[in-house]
């Protein structure tokens, strides 16, 4: 039984307060000072999300097949549903996910396989470290008039060190691997599961670690997105190529260049490029739009303002 079916009504508030206490964090070290390295992004605003049924955007995924169309989901709590909306901000699509329970879903990820459009959706938030295992689900792309859509593949995963609370997930669909990140301070590990994951729990592989560095702790009272709690990564994407890693905290972007054969120990130990993200509380939600240049990022609440930097990425 998940911790959520135990504890009822109480998890979430549980886990909104185990929160408070685990994001703490200092910055991604990689030899950067937080005051000379990151540089404010030009993010602009793009739109707002008014909708009442999508009132804790935490995973998002700009799509490819409907260029200005976004997938998003609701972080724990929520049913399993996904959502897609434009550029107005209007909610386009509910789409429930037959097959998928929605304990603590936490990061979207879209990515290209065998020629057609797929999602990874993580259920992987577990701030009190109680799962035993957590589950990736895979599914086709749904269509926009699609008001069901069923898992093709469901994913159930541990971790080696056991229960861990991750935040990050990407699709190295060249490799065939998901690629997940721990939201962990002061040292966050990567892991790794093949996207072909044979049925039953797969342990996962950790395959690479970032040092943070942490400073002094926030005060209780502060909120989500304070700049001491920027280290803990809260969403990742992979680009297209496969040539930048992009992860986002509460306060900045690091954007990993990664080469041809590197693996991605070598990726994480190099300096990224780092920005500055507008001061938003709760920053959640993270994808690389189609032309793998431009960033969206959007934070939970109501309404929730989504923001776009255009042309930052691109190696």
């Amino acid at each position: 039984m998940n911790s959520c079916k135990q504890m009822g009504g109480v998890c979430k508030s549980a886990y909104k307060f185990a929160q408070l206490a685990l994001v703490a964090g200092g910055l991604l070290a990689a030899g950067l000072s937080p005051a000379g390295a990151a540089v404010p992004a030009p993010f602009e605003p793009l739109t707002e999300i008014r909708d009442v049924d999508l009132p804790e955007l935490s995973g998002l995924a700009a799509s490819r097949r409907w260029p200005g169309i976004y997938w998003a989901h609701n972080d724990s709590g929520g049913t399993p549903t996904l959502y897609a909306f434009n550029r107005r901000g209007e909610v386009i699509a509910r789409v429930a996910i037959d097959g998928a329970e929605a304990v603590d879903w936490e990061d979207l990820a879209l990515y290209e396989h065998d020629g057609r459009s797929w999602l990874a959706i993580a259920d992987t938030g577990d701030n009190l470290a109680w799962r035993s295992s957590v589950s990736i689900y895979l599914l086709p792309e749904p269509a926009l008039d699609a008001s069901r859509a069923a898992v093709s593949r469901h994913i159930e995963f541990r971790y080696p060190e056991g229960p861990r609370d991750a935040e990050g997930l990407a699709v190295d669909a060249e490799g065939g691997r998901l690629l997940v990140m721990e939201k962990a301070v002061p040292r966050a590990a990567l892991y790794s599961l093949p996207l072909d994951a044979p049925p039953g729990v797969v342990l996962a592989e950790r395959v690479a670690e970032v040092a943070l560095r942490r400073p002094t702790p926030p005060r209780p009272a502060e909120p989500l997105s304070a700049p001491r709690g920027a280290g803990s990564v809260t969403a990742m994407d992979l680009s297209r190529d496969g040539r930048e890693l992009v992860l986002m905290t509460y306060g900045f972007v690091f954007d990993f260049a990664r080469a041809p054969g590197e693996s991605w120990a070598q990726v994480l130990a190099q300096p990224p490029r780092v920005w500055r993200l507008p001061r938003i509380k709760g920053l959640e939600a993270m994808a690389i739009e189609p032309d793998g240049r431009s960033l969206v990022v959007a934070p939970e609440g109501m309404p929730s303002a989504v923001w776009r930097a255009k042309g930052i990425l691109g190696r």
